[in-house]
């Protein structure tokens, strides 16, 4: 019987992974978050978030803006979709307008696609006597303000930093009964027609791309290793299944 191995990701290059927010990802724009102020006329911010495992049920996200009409709030949950899942995942994330001449006014379109979050937020001035200009607007934070720019490439992968809850790792390998194994890899933003899964060299590469949606920068590709194979992979190939759900993808990997 043909035995299976975990993967080991490792920095595409030299100089590291390509993307600190996921060990996959090998082109688009990085992080786990884009933000972008969209017009000086009208001050509204495009918020991209990811939240692999998170679904479109309006149910499973709780987006709240508190009383000083500055930091929103968003919790999200991930519910375990396979009982092979480690466990359920919940997120909560704060956004927080740092300026002084605005507030928010609403959160239009929040909307959940293949586990990415985005939406519209809304600001009305507060001065009286002009426009918010680009160089303050530019200040939508996430999390905590005072925190330095991330880096966006390197050596070290960073767990999500709105994780509150369930695993920070976007690879997960289980040894089932009968030699099969179980992986899930997060690849957010990826449909079930956007990926391409294939048994080759004796190991099973899954890639997927996460098409450019709304006001994203860009799209993203994603190349990962689910698991190697043995020796006898070579003459019996093993069987794979896979789906893609909110952003993750899952394979059974069986042997022939």
């Amino acid at each position: 019987m043909v035995r299976f191995y975990p993967a080991t990701h490792l920095p595409q290059s030299s100089e590291g992974f390509y993307a600190l927010n996921n060990p996959f990802q090998t082109n688009g724009p990085k992080w786990f978050s884009e933000r972008k102020w969209l017009d000086i006329d009208v001050p509204d911010m495009y918020l991209r978030l990811d939240l692999p495992g998170v679904g479109p049920d309006p149910g499973d996200v709780d987006i709240s803006v508190d009383d000083s009409k500055k930091v929103l709030t968003i919790k999200a949950l991930a519910p375990s979709l396979n009982i092979n899942d480690s466990s359920p995942r919940s997120y909560e994330t704060y956004v927080r307008l740092d300026c002084h001449c605005c507030e928010i006014s609403s959160v239009d379109n929040p909307q959940v696609t293949h586990g990415v979050l985005r939406l519209i937020i809304s600001t009305t001035p507060i001065n009286i006597g002009g426009s918010p200009d680009d160089d303050i607007h530019s200040r939508l934070l996430l999390l905590d303000p005072d925190d330095p720019e991330p880096e966006l490439s390197g050596q070290i992968v960073e767990p999500h930093p709105g994780l509150s809850e369930g695993p920070a790792s976007a690879y997960e390998y289980k040894q089932l009964l009968g030699g099969s194994v179980y992986v899930s890899l997060d690849m957010p933003g990826v449909s079930d027609v956007d990926i391409n899964v294939n048994t080759v060299n004796r190991r099973v590469d899954v890639v997927g791309e996460a098409p450019t949606v709304s006001h994203d920068s860009g799209g993203r590709s994603y190349s990962a290793v689910a698991a190697h194979l043995g020796l006898g992979a070579l003459i019996n190939p093993p069987r794979v299944e896979h789906n893609v759900e909110n952003g993750v993808v899952r394979l059974f990997i069986h042997p022939a």
